[in-house]
């Protein structure tokens, strides 16, 4: 099906790597020669991001691009012409990158991607699942060591690493031993987390999830982001949320009602304050606050309480959820300091609003419902 893509010839290599969370040390193809000395182009990938999350003055940052792919193609003949010799990632921490071959390089250069390992992509529109790509530099007559420096993505295309690097938030945060993003899929399985950026594309701002035939949807289960939207990781994070949640509960969405428009701090449904809530959740949670960031650095604080004036009430409104989620969640909550609790019980239980969560599937994990529990849902409103 769409969204789906395996590559069983490298995937154990990427996934060991991914799991150890690093990936400066390569692997190689199963063809590349292993005779010879080791000759090496190393560097590190990096971006210019427009920083939402700074304020509405966006300043611009230089970032690693971390775990991306790259591939290393030279010429291993003086008459020869450029194959891939080997692939990898860079590392999950700083960007670094180590692209090796055993064996002569009369001319080399490095491959970026706009996609890590098998597990997430950026594509260049929901209809044209081309990924982003740039070569650095050829070097000649490669001998031992290389040092590339510093090799920037280059500008038209540096939102889309932005995303790509975004999402290592997420996956590290996951909460599961699989190298997937859900325990649903085993090593050489994973689904595959595609965001479709384009700047001049006409959609962008939401998940494309494959519902029924009878809706707008292109059913592509794709993110779909356009113009500045990726300088926002909580907007990227909050739409890969959606996706995030189909995944928990096995590719099921349940039936959302009363959400266009939905806002904030305003009653919408349950189905949507749920949805909507619990990406807010999970773009808050991964990020280490309790706000949202508009592309244009705008921002809109969820803190709240029983007193908040201008604020409805109730599990219909998203960010009395979202919060819910959040200091259940907090290091100090009573869900042990973390959501992992929580995302097994979304991979073990289908819930379509947050009372069938807390009422319903929350006591089965066991999670509590009582206590310090109860009072934080009662602290935004939320009585059941």
């Amino acid at each position: 099906m769409r969204g789906r893509r395996r590559s069983p010839g490298v995937w154990l290599a990427t996934a060991a790597v991914l799991a150890a969370g690093a990936s400066a040390v390569p692997f190689v193809m199963a063809d590349a020669q292993a005779t010879g000395a080791r000759n090496c182009l190393n560097g590190t990938l990096s971006y210019e991001h427009h920083d939402a999350e700074a304020g509405p003055e966006k300043p611009v940052v230089a970032l690693p691009a971390r775990r991306a792919n790259w591939e290393l193609w030279g010429a291993t003949s003086p008459d020869g012409k450029p194959e891939k010799l080997a692939t990898g990632l860079t590392d999950a921490k700083d960007g670094t990158f180590a692209a090796c071959h055993d064996g002569s390089l009369h001319q080399a250069s490095v491959r970026f991607r706009s996609s890590s390992a098998e597990l997430w992509r950026v594509v260049k529109n929901w209809d044209d699942e081309s990924e982003y790509t740039f070569d650095s530099e050829r070097v000649e007559e490669v001998s031992g060591e290389q040092d590339l420096g510093t090799v920037q993505v280059p500008e038209e295309m540096a939102r889309a690493f932005s995303v790509v690097d975004t999402l290592n938030i997420l996956y590290d945060k996951r909460g599961t031993d699989s190298p997937c993003f859900t325990r649903h899929q085993g090593e050489g399985e994973c689904e595959t987390l595609t965001v479709a950026w384009g700047r001049d594309n006409e959609e962008g701002g939401y998940w494309d999830h494959p519902s029924n035939s009878d809706d707008e949807s292109h059913g592509t289960d794709f993110v779909l982001l356009n113009a500045d939207m990726p300088d926002s990781r909580h907007l990227v994070l909050h739409e890969a949320g959606h996706w995030f949640q189909w995944q928990l509960h096995g590719k099921w969405w349940p039936e959302v009602t009363g959400c266009n428009p939905h806002y904030f701090e305003r009653e919408s449904s349950p189905t949507c304050a749920w949805t909507e809530g619990f990406a807010d959740a999970v773009a808050a949670h991964t990020l280490g606050d309790y706000r949202w960031v508009y592309e244009n650095g705008d921002s809109f604080d969820f803190t709240n309480d029983e007193t908040t004036e201008g604020w409805d009430k109730g599990d219909s409104v998203q960010a009395r959820v979202s919060t819910s989620l959040l200091d259940l969640w907090a290091e100090d909550g009573p869900d042990g300091g973390d959501w992992d609790a929580t995302l097994q019980l979304m991979t073990e239980q289908r819930s379509s609003t947050f009372e069938e969560y807390f009422t319903e599937g929350r006591p089965t994990v066991p999670l509590p419902v009582d206590g310090d529990a109860k009072k934080i849902i009662n602290k935004h409103t939320i009585d059941y």
